[in-house]
């Protein structure tokens, strides 16, 4: 089971021999790029950092030149202005001339690359890109809307312009959208607090029948009945409402709450599928694939792998396990908690009963949503593990179509152990599992390392 490797700026670490030797021992032959970048004014005290906190990979510090290393984002190409002149939100980062000699670097690390009989996939990184940016230094803006129709149109005509500068990519990877998933309040994906009030969005809801004061009502409704859980419901909807058609007509008791799930799951829908769209028509020959969240949240975030299989070559769902932001982990911790918080006569037991049944995704005994601090059990990774991973592979149509991103933190936060990722890697191999994306180089410790060589040597 072989790591496609990620590897996020600074690109540096392309141009040098020993990472694509290191590969090769590892019998990794699949290396995947995150942002088409690379650096103008760096070492000026103004220019903003160029690693990370969790950037801690050897081979990347000396690409940076240090872990204090500063740079503006650049892009690798003189942008096609052709390509562009007919949209007004998105400006493509341009190539300053002194960046020249690491366009080249990068674009002769890759030529090495393919030549080599590596095959090479390329993120679809059209977020980075709005003014204010790559090339600036500064944040970027907000989208204007995630059904900004500009959006999948510049997403081809970018994926177009790099392939036409690189030809060597093979594969794409959309990352998103995504709407929120947790409950959490204060999080940064809870979704009691997410905007849909946008003129795209206000289009569309009308476009499927329904206002955007409708997904408003179902999204609060749904609080309400999240709020209003007893140790009587709670029995009540595990024992008689939470599987078949008991959990359908649950889901769909509150027609509002009904109708906030299917604008989410249209909208998605609608987005990726103009994504991939506009990338076919561009490049023809690039393999698409799209990246969602565990099945369990999916009712929540909007997708459904089941149908975007259908227009996609294959799918990336998130084998994402920490405790922190975006991983499933605190997912799972945060509702129950909070749950919990909400509802202070169910408890946690309670809490956790009513999440297992209505997100269809078993808990251990041994290891309770408050003791997520601590090393997963044995059992965690054979229940809760082993049955999101199944799902995934039935859902993105069989192993052929799976490759799961895996990662152990995000932001430097919630780190997963070795130990953690042997377990997560093994229950992902029992399943079948070929290939998946793991995120990133950048952060991978030496202990880290001796797992991936283990599976991928085999």
């Amino acid at each position: 089971m072989k790591p496609v490797m990620l590897v996020r700026p600074p690109l540096g670490v392309l141009d040098d021999p020993g990472f694509w030797d290191e590969m090769k021992d590892a019998g990794i032959d699949e290396v995947a790029i995150q942002w088409m970048t690379v650096y103008d004014k760096r070492g000026d005290a103004s220019s903003p950092a160029m690693l990370k906190g969790e950037d801690v990979h050897p081979r990347t510090l000396k690409a940076a030149g240090g872990k204090d290393a500063k740079g503006v984002p650049v892009g690798p190409f003189k942008p096609n202005a052709s390509l562009y002149k007919d949209l007004k939100n998105w400006t493509p980062p341009d190539m300053p001339d002194a960046v020249n000699d690491q366009a080249k670097n990068l674009h002769a690390a890759l030529t090495r690359a393919k030549s080599q009989g590596f095959k090479l996939w390329v993120m679809d990184d059209k977020g980075y890109h709005r003014i204010g940016s790559t090339g600036t230094g500064r944040p970027a803006q907000a989208a204007v809307s995630v059904l900004e129709p500009e959006t999948p149109v510049y997403g081809g005509v970018r994926l177009q312009d790099t392939v036409a500068n690189f030809p060597m990519f093979d594969y794409v990877v959309l990352d998103g959208p995504d709407y929120r998933w947790e409950i959490k309040p204060g999080h940064r994906d809870d979704i009691f607090v997410e905007n849909f009030d946008d003129p795209h969005q206000r289009q569309f809801a009308q476009s499927i029948g329904l206002t955007i004061e409708r997904v408003h009502q179902g999204r609060d409704n749904f609080k309400k009945r999240l709020t209003s859980l007893t140790p009587a419901s709670v029995d009540d909807f595990v024992k008689n409402q939470s599987k078949g058609v008991g959990g359908y007509l649950w889901w769909t008791e509150d027609p509002a709450v009904a109708d906030w799930v299917r604008y989410k799951q249209a909208a998605v829908e609608h987005v990726v599928r103009a994504n991939v769209s506009e990338i076919r028509k561009r490049v023809p020959n690039i393999k698409v694939g799209t990246s969602s969240r565990v099945p369990a949240m999916t009712i929540m975030n909007g997708h459904n792998l089941r149908r975007e299989r259908t227009f996609t070559d294959f799918q990336l769902p998130k084998e994402y396990w920490w405790l922190a932001v975006a991983g499933i982990r605190g997912t799972i911790a945060n509702w129950i908690l909070t749950l919990a918080d909400w509802n202070p006569s169910i408890g946690e037991e309670g809490a956790a009963r009513w999440f297992s049944a209505a997100f269809d995704v078993p808990l251990p005994s041994d290891y309770p949503a408050s003791s997520y601090g601590k090393e997963a059990t044995k059992q965690w990774f054979e229940t809760t593990v082993r049955d999101q991973t199944r799902k995934m592979i039935s859902e993105v149509g069989g192993v052929d179509r799976f490759v799961p991103f895996v990662g152990l933190e995000h932001f430097n936060l919630g780190w997963m152990s070795s130990t953690e990722l042997r377990g997560l890697l093994a229950e992902m191999q029992a399943q079948g599992t070929k290939r998946y994306c793991y995120y990133t180089y950048n952060s991978i410790r030496p202990d880290d390392w001796k797992v991936i060589r283990e599976f991928s040597r085999g």
